[in-house]
């Protein structure tokens, strides 16, 4: 749970909203968190890959693959147990990930 807080921390500290983080374990063979949050414009969705790699490798855990940094649209950063993804509002609305995962339980992020 300490990779889970340092990315929560991460997202936050760049006024990331509506982050939600998904508990897989159990349901994917890849993963065993899954964390959606929404960038308000490109700026903010590309400093998102420079900070997570900064923080986790300062956190001493593995330096994360990102993807997606020149799209302006979307991030994944795959941090091993932990895929990130941040979208921009309306490319998350798109997608609307959520509604495939209505059944998936998720974390309480005030609880970390």
């Amino acid at each position: 749970m300490e990779k889970i807080q340092v990315i929560k921390n991460t997202l936050q500290d760049l006024k990331l909203e509506d982050i939600i983080v998904y508990d897989m374990r159990g349901r994917s063979p890849f993963f065993d968190y899954f964390i959606l949050s929404t960038a308000n414009n490109k700026r903010q969705l590309q400093a998102v890959s420079k900070h997570l790699k900064d923080d986790l490798t300062e956190a001493n855990f593995d330096f994360p693959t990102i993807e997606g940094t020149e799209s302006g649209a979307w991030v994944l950063a795959d941090c091993k147990d932990v895929i990130v993804n941040v979208f921009t509002r309306d490319e998350r609305s798109f997608y609307n990930i959520e509604k495939m995962w209505l059944d998936v339980p998720q974390i309480d992020l005030d609880a970390l």
